[in-house]
């Protein structure tokens, strides 16, 4: 009789001691990716222009692609929507950037955004 083991292949104990850096790509499985939705509020063409230069210099070295979309704020200003995937380790510049970008202005981000709401997909 052969027993069929219901754990994974990276909980083996010998797989374990040796690291997964050890096993061929199709063994090691999907990368786990989370989605994030920052929301910044702009209130003119140069603070959109400084977040979008931010964006370049912080997000795009570090391999995140944000999709960039534009909704109208409150008193006349802009909010500027950025969706984007990341994997644990480039989670910190994500936290990197939204700290540079809060300290000129209002961010609010949110891990795994509902895709049933219309309005903010």
């Amino acid at each position: 009789m052969r027993l069929i083991s219901t754990q994974s292949v990276s909980t083996h104990p010998l797989l374990n001691k040796l690291g997964l850096g050890m096993l061929p790509r199709w063994l090691r499985g999907k990368r786990r990716q989370h989605h994030y939705r920052l929301q910044i509020r702009c209130e003119d063409r140069a603070d959109l222009d400084q977040v979008l230069e931010m964006v370049s210099h912080t997000l795009q070295p570090a391999g995140l692609h944000p999709v960039q979309s534009m909704t109208p704020g409150r008193s006349g200003g802009r909010e500027l929507v950025l969706n984007l995937r990341c994997t644990p380790p480039q989670r910190r510049y994500l936290v990197q950037f939204v700290h540079q970008v809060g300290a000129a202005h209002p961010v609010r981000w949110e891990l795994r955004p509902r895709g049933d709401d219309p309005e903010r997909t």
